[in-house]
């Protein structure tokens, strides 16, 4: 049995607030790591047999809007072998100054194909920076049927956005998963 509520743990920000203001709250905070933290793991790990091979190192530089994705990356549980999985972070506004400095212009360059497989990418990896987003995309990863009907369905029912308590209520297998009571204990 899970502990209720499920808070995410995307934004480091958040996280350390629950930390040092709530910390008896921590067993509420999902364990998965950031988006920025698990693809910095998969990309050391899928390019790791071919550094070796080549005698190379891949460095995994993340570009974030938020400085505490910098904080984020120096944490210890980030860390294999005491190598960050995440080796450097710069925030948006950094890399626009960098870019604007040396003159590059979007505009006149050609587009070029990403790497495979990292040019795949789901739906629910877009809406993550949204309020709500990541519920979003664990409420579709749940659902049963994802055809594009339901999953539009989804994205109707209101978890997005900043306006108003959210509540959300699936069938997962046999089981109903719901939100608040109204006497304020999370049922199941």
């Amino acid at each position: 049995m899970h502990a209720y509520p499920l808070f995410t743990s995307c934004c480091p920000g958040w996280i350390r607030f629950v930390e040092t203001q709530y910390p008896h709250l921590m067993k509420y905070v999902s364990t998965s790591k950031s988006p920025m933290e698990m693809f910095g793991a998969v990309i050391k790990e899928y390019y790791k047999k071919l550094d070796k091979k080549e005698g190379k190192e891949t460095v995994s530089v993340a570009i974030m809007p938020c400085t505490a994705k910098k904080f984020e990356a120096s944490r210890e549980e980030f860390k294999r072998k005491g190598i960050p999985d995440v080796d450097y972070v710069l925030t948006s506004e950094e890399v626009i100054t960098m870019l604007q400095e040396i003159g590059i212009r979007f505009d006149r360059l050609e587009p070029e194909a990403y790497d495979m497989p990292f040019s795949i990418y789901s739906g629910a990896g877009v809406i993550f920076g949204a309020t709500g987003g990541v519920t979003e995309a664990a409420v579709r990863r749940v659902v049963e049927d994802k055809s594009p009907k339901v999953l539009k369905e989804i994205e109707f029912i209101g978890v997005r956005g900043m306006e108003g308590v959210k509540n959300c209520e699936l069938t997962l297998g046999e089981c109903q998963v719901r939100r608040k009571s109204p006497d304020g204990n999370f049922v199941q």
